[in-house]
């Protein structure tokens, strides 16, 4: 079964980029402009894990964010929020929210696959 991870930004470039640097470590891209994409495609598909971004129209990330760990189908998926956000009532408000990693923009490619790659496929714990 082929891993597969949500991309949620309203800047399609940043969400070409990201497909093509997640892509490259054998995952499944989805890519959501909006916030409302983001929810229908986070219940359609269940993604292993969400990259979200917080400032966008309409549905800000916190939104979406709320949405997602309030329902039973997406409460449990990852969420790493990506964003441009660094004060530190937002990382605070959405660590409270149940995120697995906040990165700030911008950032360096190989913390945001380090991260992607704990989360979709952690190595087993040898007791150590």
């Amino acid at each position: 079964m082929r891993s597969c991870a949500l991309v949620v930004d309203d800047d399609r470039l940043f969400l070409r980029l990201m497909e093509l640097n997640l892509v490259k470590l054998g995952i499944e891209v989805l890519l959501a402009d909006s916030g409302r994409e983001a929810l229908k495609l986070a219940l359609s598909s269940k993604p292993d894990v969400i990259l979200l971004d917080i400032m966008m129209p309409v549905m800000d990330g916190f939104e979406v964010l709320r949405q997602l760990k309030g329902h039973a189908d997406t409460c449990d998926i990852p969420v790493i929020v990506l964003t441009a956000k660094s004060a530190p009532e937002d990382l605070e408000r959405c660590m409270e929210m149940g995120i697995a990693a906040y990165i700030t923009k911008p950032f360096r490619l190989e913390e945001l696959r380090e991260k992607v790659r704990r989360i979709i496929f952690p190595q087993p714990d040898n007791g150590q």
